[in-house]
C-alpha cells in the first residue's frame, strides 16, 4: 500500500470517485436502453449505439481527470513532487464499439435464441451491460495509471487495490502488489492488472517505495499461496484455472460457494 496515510486516503478517495462516475454513466445508460427495441434489434442498434457511444466517451474523460488530479495530489504525498508524466490514453472507438455491441444488441438475441421472451431478454440483457458500461468508462483512469506508471522513471510499479470484498480473480491480482507495468516483472505480469470484469470495484495505486501488504492483502497471499501449494501437491502448474477454484473452496471470496449460500 501507500508509504504515507494522506496516500492511502487519496487512493480510497480517487476509487470512490471513479465508482460515483461509473454509477452515473450507468444511469444515463439505463435511459438510452429503451432505444433498443428487442423485436427490431439490428435498426434500433444503429440508433442507439452512437448516443452510448458518447456517453462512453463522456464519462471516460470524467474518469480520466479525476485521475489526474489525484495522480499529482498522490505523488506530492508520496515523494513530495506533485510534477511528474501524466500520460492519458486516448479513447479507442472500435474497443468501445464492440465491448458494447456484445453486450448491448448481441446478448440480446441470444438470449432470445435460449426461449426468453423479447421484453424479457431486453431486460435481463441490461444487468450485465450496465457492468461492462462500469469497466468501459473506468477504463479511463485505469489505463492512465498504467501507462503514467510506466513513464514515471520513480515509480517501481502499480498494484491492485481492492474494494474490500473482492472475487477470487482479483484477489489473486491484488496478492501481487506492485508488479504491473513495472520492468523487472512485465514478462510474467504485463497487462493481467487491467482485466477489470464487470462490476468491479477494483482501483489501482503506483507505488514509489517496497510495498507492505495490509491485513486484508496478507490474507490474499497466504490464500493463493495455499491453492497454489494444493495444486503442486497434484502434480499441476500454478495457474488460474488450478489455483483460483482451490482458492473459492478455501476461503469465502464474493463468487465463492460459502459467499453465494449465505
Amino acid at each position: 500500500m501507500a508509504s504515507t496515510a494522506e496516500g492511502r486516503a487519496l487512493t480510497e478517495a480517487n476509487r470512490l470517485e471513479q465508482l460515483a462516475v461509473a454509477a452515473r454513466a450507468v444511469v444515463v445508460s439505463k435511459a438510452l436502453w429503451g432505444q433498443l427495441d428487442p423485436t427490431d434489434i439490428d435498426r434500433s442498434a444503429e440508433r442507439w449505439m452512437p448516443a452510448q457511444l458518447a456517453t462512453f466517451q463522456r464519462f471516460y474523460g470524467e474518469s480520466q481527470a479525476l485521475t489526474e488530479s489525484y495522480l499529482a495530489d498522490y505523488r506530492l504525498a508520496e515523494i513530495g513532487a506533485a510534477v511528474g508524466p501524466v500520460v492519458a490514453p486516448r479513447f479507442h472507438v472500435v474497443e468501445m464499439r464492440n465491448a458494447a455491441l456484445l453486450a448491448g444488441p448481441v446478448r440480446v438475441k441470444m438470449l432470445i435464441g435460449r426461449g426468453e421472451s423479447p421484453s424479457s431478454a431486453h431486460a435481463k440483457a441490461f444487468t450485465k451491460f450496465s457492468g461492462i458500461a462500469r469497466r468501459q468508462v473506468l477504463d479511463g483512469g485505469r489505463k492512465m495509471i498504467d501507462a503514467t506508471t510506466k513513464a514515471d522513471t520513480k515509480a517501481i510499479g502499480w498494484r491492485r487495490v481492492s474494494d474490500g470484498n473482492p472475487c477470487t480473480f482479483c484477489a489473486m491480482l491484488c496478492s501481487r502488489g506492485p508488479v504491473y507495468a513495472s520492468k523487472s516483472r512485465a514478462e510474467t505480469a504485463a497487462g493481467s492488472g487491467l482485466r477489470y470484469h464487470g462490476h468491479c470495484g477494483c482501483t489501482a495505486e503506483i507505488l514509489y517505495g517496497e510495498w507492505v501488504p495490509n491485513e486484508a492483502e496478507r490474507g490474499y497471499i497466504e490464500d493463493y499461496e495455499k491453492a497454489a501449494k494444493q495444486a503442486e501437491a497434484d502434480g499441476q502448474q500454478r495457474t488460474q484455472d488450478t489455483v483460483l477454484w482451490r482458492m473459492r473452496q478455501n476461503s469465502v471470496y464474493r463468487d465463492s460457494p460459502l459467499s453465494r449460500n449465505k
